[in-house]
């Protein structure tokens, strides 16, 4: 569902800290962006990276900064859908980390629900994944059928599908950047 540009602007908000707590490696910034429910779930992109509540999601973003130095977390195409006091959202992320010289850039993708809690909005599900190439398994050879080339169809004015058209870009104020 289409949210309000104020709600938009309050969901920009809380993406900005938790920019600028990452980048800070401030971790008490960080979870105080998540609600203080127990059973809030909270993912991020590493094996263990799994948490319950402020405490879990504390010990694996602890972890994930420990690993190399934050140097930016930068903000790409953002959608945020949202009902009343509740939002989801996607939205990619380029995390740039080193450690001494050597630097490297992450894709990741956020995603997750927000609810409005006392006047602010707080993470109540979180999810941080990074994309991987999928290695499936093998089978077996094609068959030599499968190798011959495909006849062309022959040409003919009737029935002819039209042209699909182009699909449209989303609107500006999607893109976070």
């Amino acid at each position: 569902m289409k949210i309000e540009p104020e709600v938009r602007k309050e969901i920009n908000q809380v993406l900005d800290a938790m920019k600028e707590a990452v980048e800070a490696k401030n971790i008490e910034a960080l979870v105080a962006l998540v609600d203080s429910e127990p059973n809030i779930l909270t993912v991020g992109p590493c094996p263990d990276n799994v948490g319950l509540g402020q405490n879990g999601f504390r010990r694996w973003m602890q972890a994930l900064l420990d690993k190399a130095t934050p140097v930016k977390f930068k903000l790409g195409f953002t959608t945020i859908k949202g009902n009343g006091p509740v939002v989801w959202l996607d939205t990619h992320v380029t995390y740039t980390c080193k450690n001494g010289e050597n630097q490297k850039d992450f894709d990741f993708y956020l995603s997750g629900v927000m609810e409005k809690v006392t006047n602010e909005w707080r993470w109540s599900q979180m999810h941080l994944s990074a994309p991987s190439e999928l290695e499936f398994p093998e089978g077996p050879p094609p068959s030599p059928e499968a190798e011959k080339p495909a006849e062309e169809p022959k040409a003919t004015t009737e029935n002819k599908a039209p042209n699909p058209e182009q699909g449209e870009d989303a609107p500006p104020e999607w893109n976070y950047m």
